[in-house]
């Protein structure tokens, strides 16, 4: 109610969130999510490949592990780990990495060579990578949005250290049914998310394996991710909320 005092006008960006603040009283629009727009200028799988020189044939995965440090000191070497032992398996893998911050290229190159599998690093070119793309593994986060945008199946894994999910589970009694936000948009498991324990290094490969194999699998994903862009809403959101904010302060 306090919020709804002091709240002129907001723009929401999912719709659950409109009718929340709505039944509380707040004069709210729901305008759709920004990274439709973003999405929207998204290479296809046929650009991204060729700018990255790669044949339409290669079988790819793209590895997102952080856009923090922290991030990436709890998340890269599981996704090295688990990646050395899915090339083994598939010879003719070929693995992406992004690097967010050219600040974080020196340590990643460090982790990723003390692991005995090929990998190629791309300073930026995050929307080439994912388009380019069969297969993602990448840490909980908008990461996981863009992807599913873009159709691409993946395995989302949320590590944090342990004694902040302790307090987190025990002292704050957090609860949240999912971590992965196309998963919290349709409320159900639609990208397979591991969290803290159950990301096992035996369990990352194993779901991998099947993401990447199971046709089955792969299309009920791509299903499930035209549903969760259809919550989203439409292109044009960002001239949706200058007309919004234009009409309200005339």
């Amino acid at each position: 109610q306090q919020f709804a005092n002091i709240t002129d006008l907001l723009l929401a960006i999912f719709p659950e969130e409109a009718r929340f603040f709505q039944e509380k009283g707040v004069n709210v629009r729901w305008v759709g999510h920004p990274l439709l727009d973003r999405m929207a200028k998204a290479p296809s799988r046929e650009v991204a490949r060729q700018r990255l020189n790669l044949t339409p044939e290669q079988k790819v995965v793209a590895l997102f592990p952080a856009s923090r440090y922290q991030e990436l000191k709890y998340h890269l070497p599981l996704m090295c780990q688990a990646a050395a032992q899915l090339q083994q398996k598939i010879p003719d893998l070929h693995f992406l990495l992004p690097v967010s911050l050219s600040e974080y290229r020196s340590t990643i190159e460090q982790m990723v060579n003390s692991y005995q599998f090929s990998v190629t690093l791309f300073d930026g070119q995050a929307l080439d990578v994912m388009a380019a793309a069969d297969f993602a593994i990448a840490k909980s986060g908008t990461v996981n949005l863009e992807l599913a945008l873009l159709k691409i199946p993946q395995l989302v894994l949320c590590l944090v250290n342990p004694l902040t999910m302790w307090i987190a589970r025990n002292i704050l009694k957090f609860s949240i049914p999912f971590m992965s936000p196309p998963n919290l948009v349709v409320m159900r498991e639609i990208s397979t998310e591991l969290l803290q324990e159950e990301a096992t290094l035996e369990r990352i490969v194993e779901e991998s394996l099947d993401l990447l194999l199971n046709q089955e699998r792969r299309q009920q994903n791509l299903a499930d991710y035209e549903e969760m862009s259809t919550m989203l809403g439409e292109v044009g959101v960002c001239d949706r909320v200058a007309k919004e904010i234009l009409e309200y302060s005339k």
